[in-house]
């Protein structure tokens, strides 16, 4: 069977009769199966095949998927393998809840799970995406898909210590890293078409350390000198110095691509530390603008709120 699909360095998807033979060959592919890479091979139709034999998927996914199958046919749930339903095929179907199983090993980039999630809601199946945690504990590193998996379903199943937890309540410390609630998960937890409440499990010592190792480091912002870095020392403050009150758990800056701790810094700046809600408001405005950020004016007052609530939470604790 030919191939006609890779993925690059980022994990986004490529197609290949969306470029040329001279940009493909210029471009570092992998098998989205087994991430072996990829060449190009010209004929009558070209397509990608692999340098090296491919199995194609990796030995944990199957044995993962395996794993998955069996536990849910021991629980009397009918389920198919390799299940292909419209435009979607997944690694795992039940067809009395047509609910989808994809266990992600492999890269992905946000806009390939968009795509992958509009379809699904477009043929009215319900997914379950099962990741892998690439360290251990309740912080981790995002990759590509999995910020916006957090985003629209406000929960994460990840494979951690040879089992399957779900993270909730993420809280973003850097662009890419969160801490998380982490919920042991049952079989009906996990085929329930409805999220099950869970509170949020927040250590304040384990964010206090988080916290200081962050003030302690060399300060290199992402953010343009003028909105953070050149401001900061004309106040003259620097990481150390700042209250506590700039370093809150917000968890909806989540929806935003900006460093969350940062962006506390740019807007307490721009407030000289006195915030009020409309001021709060303006000041999140005109940053997010002048990052060319695009943003909803519901998640905005969610963000607003949340923020507020833990800057009085703060003044009572400091």
């Amino acid at each position: 069977m030919l191939m006609f699909e890779a993925i690059d360095g980022s994990g986004k998807r490529i197609l290949i009769h969306r470029f040329s033979v001279h940009e493909l060959k210029a471009m570092s592919l992998r098998c989205p199966y087994c991430l072996k890479p990829l060449r190009v091979r010209q004929g009558r139709r070209p397509h990608f095949a692999h340098i090296s034999a491919c199995s194609g998927e990796s030995s944990l996914h199957v044995s993962w998927k395996r794993r998955i199958a069996d536990s849910l046919m021991n629980a009397g749930v009918r389920v198919e393998t390799e299940w292909t339903i419209g435009q979607r095929r997944f690694d795992l179907w039940i067809p009395e809840k047509e609910i989808g199983i994809e266990i992600q090993r492999s890269p992905m980039s946000a806009d390939e799970w968009i795509r992958r999630a509009r379809l699904d809601a477009k043929q009215g199946q319900t997914v379950r995406w099962i990741g892998f945690h690439p360290s251990h504990g309740v912080t981790f590193r995002l990759q590509g898909w999995m910020r916006q998996a957090f985003l629209e379903n406000e929960y994460l199943d990840l494979i951690v210590d040879n089992q399957i937890r779900r993270f909730r309540h993420p809280l973003p410390f850097a662009k890419h890293y969160v801490y998380c609630t982490v919920q042991s998960l049952s079989l009906s937890d996990f085929l329930s078409t409805e999220l099950p409440s869970f509170p949020r499990k927040f250590s304040m010592a384990r964010w206090q350390g988080i916290v200081l190792r962050y003030r302690q480091r060399p300060f290199y912002p992402s953010l343009p000198p003028r909105m953070l870095k050149l401001p900061l020392y004309e106040a003259g403050f620097h990481l150390l110095n700042l209250p506590s009150s700039v370093f809150l758990p917000i968890s909806h800056l989540l929806s935003y691509p900006v460093h969350p701790f940062e962006f506390q810094m740019a807007v307490f700046l721009r407030l000289k530390g006195v915030y009020s809600s409309t001021a709060l408001e303006q000041a999140v405005f005109h940053l997010l603008h002048r990052l060319d950020i695009p943003f909803e004016r519901p998640m905005i007052d969610l963000l607003i709120t949340e923020w507020l609530e833990r800057i009085e939470e703060a003044n009572r604790l400091f």
